[in-house]
């Protein structure tokens, strides 16, 4: 559904008033984040890689700057070397002294990632990253599959009466929306099904 679809049935299962008009984008992008952010579910649809190089003696970037819908970084990784960086945290580079070499750890601080040692030369990194969503706007639709519609919609709703101060009808909602939820699973879940299964060694205690 578009935009414009979700936000006339949100208006539609609110009762149809026209005094909430210009509140119901708010609450139906309440909604949206509030899913989005959820920790019980992933979405490819928010997984994206930036790749850029590093500049020889140069210890911070400006990723935010680089990459403007960065949301948070899942893994760096140094493609001349092949290697996966580590990361710490900003105050255990703030104890070493600053040499160049190869970088093998990382920091986020502020809009800008920091590297550990600071770069001897230029190395080619691949980042994973989490993007932030924008708003959503009429004429515009969501990032996600339509498998997701209703219950967006149902959390709106939700939202609506809580704004609305109809107690009741906002918990016959949340509960809705707890059946929509658990009857779906992200698609990390449904594709472990193609994964490796752990094999453990023969003991004899077990013949």
């Amino acid at each position: 559904m578009t935009v414009n679809e979700l936000i006339t049935e949100l208006g539609y299962r609110l009762g149809n008033r026209t005094d909430t008009t210009s509140r119901l984008p708010i609450w139906l992008n309440d909604a949206y984040f509030e899913l989005l952010l959820s920790p019980r579910f992933s979405y490819y649809e928010l997984d994206k890689s930036y790749a850029f190089p590093t500049i020889a003696q140069q210890r911070t970037y400006n990723i935010v700057g680089l990459v403007p819908d960065l949301w948070f970084i899942l893994d760096l990784r140094n493609e001349t070397l092949q290697q996966k960086m580590s990361r710490y945290h900003w105050s255990e580079f703030d104890r070493k002294w600053r040499v160049f070499a190869i970088p093998v750890r990382y920091t986020r601080y502020g809009p800008n990632i920091e590297l550990e040692p600071v770069p001897d030369k230029a190395y080619d990194l691949t980042m994973r990253y989490r993007l932030r969503p924008g708003q959503l706007i009429p004429g515009g639709t969501h990032i996600l599959g339509r498998e997701w519609d209703e219950v967006i919609l149902t959390m709106a709703v939700q939202k609506g009466w809580e704004a609305l101060e109809q107690w009741d009808k906002s918990k016959a909602q949340k509960e809705l929306v707890e059946l929509q939820l658990a009857a779906r699973e992200e698609p990390l879940t449904l594709e472990d099904a193609d994964s490796e299964t752990t094999i453990w060694p023969a003991s004899d205690t077990w013949r």
